[in-house]
């Protein structure tokens, strides 16, 4: 019995230890062999400077489950709402001018997680340097108060004359 009283607080101890550690996420950007399959809102490669993007390329793609994006139309405003686990990868390419075949050096991405504690706006904000296998989950407003702007009448890049709420997304994917 004594033998018991002393292994519980020992017990105790190694559940407490075992639920508080901290669960390894996995990687949010798929390879290139992965994504480069999937669709392109955009078909071709966004080629002239964008405020956050620096002057380099962009070549975009959304995974199978965001192209079920729901579009309604309320009080005269469209919306676009993409279901959880969408995820939309952008290739950044060097420099404005360049064959469409150059490799990227690095990834940014959009991943749909509306229940995440690291997500802004519902999204998680990603940053993957292509040199190294490291992802970092942009924790702080910088991405999501740019990407705010795809859903006022006149930001820069498109315009959004309809006033569209595109939920973030600056090309939205649009159904054949």
């Amino acid at each position: 019995m004594k033998r018991t009283l002393y292994l519980l607080p020992l017990l105790c101890l190694v559940i407490l230890l075992v639920s508080c550690r901290k669960e390894e996420r996995g990687s949010l950007v798929p390879e290139a062999s992965q994504y480069r399959l999937w669709e392109q809102p955009i078909p071709v490669i966004l080629d002239y400077p964008i405020p956050g993007h620096e002057d380099n390329r962009r070549r975009i793609f959304i995974n199978p489950r965001g192209t079920e994006v729901r579009i309604e139309q309320l009080e005269n405003r469209v919306y676009w709402d993409y279901p959880e686990g969408t995820v939309i990868v952008k290739e950044i390419i060097a420099g404005l001018e360049g064959a469409n075949t150059d490799s990227p050096f690095q990834i940014t991405a959009m991943v749909k997680a509306s229940r995440d504690p690291q997500s802004r706006g519902g999204w998680l904000w990603i940053v993957k340097p292509l040199d190294s296998d490291e992802e970092t989950i942009v924790d702080w407003e910088f991405c999501f108060d740019c990407h705010a702007n795809a859903n006022e009448p006149h930001p820069y890049g498109d315009g959004n004359t309809a006033d569209e709420f595109r939920d973030y997304v600056f090309f939205p994917y649009r159904k054949p």
